[in-house]
């Protein structure tokens, strides 16, 4: 379909349809994004303000703790309030989700539930007002490098849920909304030949999806001595993990185009972009960053610490001060490209593995977490690939986890990754960080087959 008429029409009505005011958002946005930052920072205080009013008001868990702790929302400015407020974190959210929810947010809270970076599931609820929003700043972003609303766009990306959408609706998300959706979890070389033959003959104007998966994509096709052939591809988005060193340069050398970087969360939300002067702007009039020390002090400007993130349009679960497990550092200075927006500098610590398969193809990590995370059984977890492709799953236990749910575990990651892996559960306390303080879900040692780099190191009992 036209991407005028999808932009303008179509877009636009299934987005009332859904009782969100994506486009209005996106027109406050466009504006916004100019203001000085001063004038920001007044439309955040005034949000704030809103926001906190909303949560003492529906939702016992924070008029609760607004009460222990005397705050005055009346009286005080909203943001000498904040920092008074404890950090949150997944588990509080777990041990008090009903009482932080807002059941009488419009429309209604909507059940999401994540864990993919952090290695620890969580269920949360969003709404309306929250996804118009993120999904406002996504189109906004699209924007900044000529790829509009309604052109055609490639994900290279999905969960199986999302994967099953797009085999009843195909004729109606490629001939009406413009976009097709590929699997990142199964990089076989025939899948990826094939993705490049659909990508050729669908010439889109964009592309999303993992880092790691498009650099391996990309790295396959060079390999295989294929050429990208597109005639419309103005940019590459990549999110969902961190763009790590030589992807960014191997992704812009076989597609040719900007690759631009997107840093948000299913449950922190749309937080930052690239623009394309090559700066993250942070999303200020839709939520405000702080980077905390290990002690939860706000650091200066500059500063290496924790990103903690409050949403001022999330008004279903509302994440006050939320820790997002990421670090990066803030910074002073105002971009080229004359937007007010706050600049974000390296973002460290979000890399997802990939696994690999008996069959040899590739599977995104995601693959295997979704086996997991779906199990309310389980804390937090950590899967372990060796070079030999055995896994080792460490799970910390809630109440409740049994040899049920090891066998769902052990039979799904099997699936996915090959009935000869040997699959090795064991249940523990804690799981332990890496040096940089970072937690890692997924770790593999597995060889990539269209990479360089290689690993050696197996299980220790199998390497004896």
């Amino acid at each position: 379909m036209h991407p005028t008429i999808v932009s303008h029409i179509v877009s636009p009505l299934l987005e009332r349809m859904l009782g969100r005011k994506t486009f209005a958002n996106l027109k406050e946005l466009e504006t916004t994004q100019w203001w000085p930052h001063d004038q920001i920072r007044e439309m955040q205080v005034h949000k704030l303000g809103r926001l906190l009013s909303i949560v003492q008001a529906n939702c016992p868990y924070y008029s609760s703790l607004f009460a222990d702790l005397g705050l005055n929302l009346k009286e005080d400015d909203p943001f000498s309030l904040l920092p008074r407020l404890p950090l949150l974190g997944k588990t509080q959210i777990r041990a008090n989700l009903e009482a932080m929810t807002n059941h009488n947010t419009p429309g209604g809270p909507i059940q999401f539930n994540t864990g993919g970076s952090t290695g620890e599931p969580l269920v949360f609820y969003s709404d309306r007002r929250r996804i118009g929003y993120d999904k406002a700043a996504r189109l906004l972003t699209h924007n900044w490098f000529n790829a509009a609303p309604g052109e055609r766009e490639v994900y290279l990306w999905g969960s199986p849920v999302e994967i099953r959408a797009q085999d009843h609706l195909k004729r109606i998300r490629d001939h009406i909304t413009n976009e097709i959706l590929l699997e990142a979890f199964n990089l076989s070389p025939e899948s990826m030949q094939r993705y490049l033959a659909r990508i050729h003959s669908f010439d889109p104007v964009s592309i999303f999806g993992y880092p790691s998966s498009l650099a391996k994509f990309a790295e396959y096709c060079e390999s295989e001595g294929k050429r990208f052939e597109g005639r419309n591809l103005k940019v590459v988005f990549v999110t969902g993990e961190s763009l790590v060193a030589g992807q960014k340069e191997t992704l812009q050398r076989f597609f040719k185009v900007r690759v631009a970087n997107c840093y948000g969360s299913r449950d922190g939300g749309f937080i930052a972009h690239e623009c394309p002067h090559g700066q993250m702007h942070l999303f200020d009039q839709n939520i405000i960053a702080e980077i905390v020390d290990l002690n939860g002090q706000p650091v200066s400007c500059g500063q290496d610490g924790e990103i903690v993130i409050t949403h001022l349009d999330a008004w279903a679960t509302p994440l006050l001060r939320y820790r997002t497990g990421d670090r990066g550092r803030l910074l002073s200075t105002r971009c080229e490209c004359g937007r007010g927006m706050q600049l974000l500098g390296e973002i460290s610590g979000r890399q997802t593995d990939h696994l690999l398969a008996t069959n040899g193809s590739m599977q995104h990590a995601l693959s295997v977490i979704y086996v997991i995370r779906e199990l309310k059984t389980v804390r937090q977890y950590q899967v372990h690939q060796y070079a030999n492709l055995n896994i080792d799953v460490l799970i910390v236990p809630e109440h409740g986890f049994g040899i049920d749910d090891r066998q769902h575990i052990e039979k799904g990651i099997k699936k996915q990754l090959g009935s000869t892996i040997d699959v090795k559960v064991a249940m523990v306390d804690s799981i332990s960080v890496e040096k940089s303080g970072k937690f890692r879900h997924v770790i593999s040692e597995a060889i990539n087959p269209y990479s360089k780099k290689t690993h050696v190191s197996d299980r220790k009992e199998d390497a004896a």
